[in-house]
């Protein structure tokens, strides 16, 4: 797998990703990070390479070490395809460096909102047009309509996923908000996507940048919000407001009460419809280790958004201060 750079002294999985399968590469002149990008996921993939590509050059330029470098093959392109038409890249890897599942500090989750609006600023000024690179990416009126498509195939909603069914329909005017999509955002704003260091609770990179598109700013906030400011089971007031207070002054946006509280219950929603449709399609877009997961992954996001439902007074106090 590494034929398109140097020989390799070891390989090991690294992450914990759904969609790209992803190896620590052990050499003679270092460690690297070897990605196969998920031809089931990306349509073309070799557009996918080639737009990481341009916009890592351009972060840096703009900031230099904020996004780990690609590393050329030895015919110097920055994507190797082997004879099975897999698509590889290798990137260098950043060392005391450290990912994180969760967050543990109202540090870290500031650092975070931080770290994600500076990102979409620093996008502003990339010189080149960009294309979704899913059809349809982050947008719930596209995935409700795939939900439909997925329940019309079968003859009957499968009995473990009627309750998940159930929760969606009332909550559909979600898909009414953040239509907007005026700027370049990350899309996939997950903690794990994070490099924090090994000695501070402050980021210093960004990880895995297939999905910049343009958006709303919201999304990126509503999934940051979603995956980092749950504690212990519930949703926590102050994660949640110390990741406001590092992404809006970084993003240079000014949103409502409202755009932040409905901004995660947007992505939780989006999130749960994916994970129920691709559990009824048979799980073809997320990788799975075993049955279920898929319907796993859909009832935890759908409990995350009514934990949000539940606290709502006190989230909307709360955000209206800061």
């Amino acid at each position: 797998m590494c034929e398109g750079w140097f020989d390799a002294r070891r390989l090991a999985p690294l992450g914990d990703g759904h969609i790209n399968e992803t190896l620590l590469v052990e050499t003679d002149r270092g460690r690297f990070v070897l990605q196969r990008i998920n031809e089931r996921v990306f349509p073309d993939p070799q557009a996918v390479a080639e737009k990481v590509h341009r916009v890592v050059a351009h972060l840096q330029s703009v900031a230099p070490g904020r996004v780990p470098a690609l590393v050329p093959t030895r015919r110097g392109d920055y994507v190797w395809r082997d004879d099975r038409g897999g698509f590889w890249r290798l990137w260098h890897y950043l060392e005391n460096t450290r990912t994180l599942q969760e967050l543990d500090s109202s540090r870290q989750a500031q650092s975070a909102g931080r770290a994600f609006g500076e990102l979409q600023n620093l996008l502003r000024g990339f010189p080149s047009t960009v294309d979704d690179p899913v059809p349809g990416f982050m947008q719930l009126n596209h995935y409700l309509g795939a939900l439909e498509t997925a329940l019309n195939m079968a003859s009957a909603p499968p009995t473990d996923a009627e309750n998940l069914l159930g929760f969606i329909e009332p909550r559909r005017g979600l898909a009414e908000l953040f239509a907007v999509r005026d700027r370049l955002v990350h899309a996939d704003c997950k903690v794990d996507n994070l490099l924090f260091s090994v000695e501070s609770d402050e980021v210093v990179g960004i990880l895995d940048l297939d999905t910049v598109m343009f958006g709303h700013w919201a999304w990126d906030f509503g999934d940051l919000a979603r995956s980092a400011a749950v504690e212990a089971g519930g949703f926590s007031i102050d994660r949640l407001v110390a990741l406001v207070k590092g992404f809006v002054p970084a993003a240079g946006v000014d949103p409502t009460p409202d755009e932040l509280l409905m901004a995660p219950r947007y992505v939780a929603l989006m999130l749960g419809v994916r994970f129920l449709t691709d559990h009824l399609r048979g799980d073809r877009y997320f990788r799975v280790t075993a049955p279920g997961d898929n319907l796993r992954r859909a009832r935890e996001q759908f409990a995350l958004l009514q934990g949000m439902e539940r606290e709502e007074s006190q989230l909307r106090e709360f955000l209206r201060r800061v």
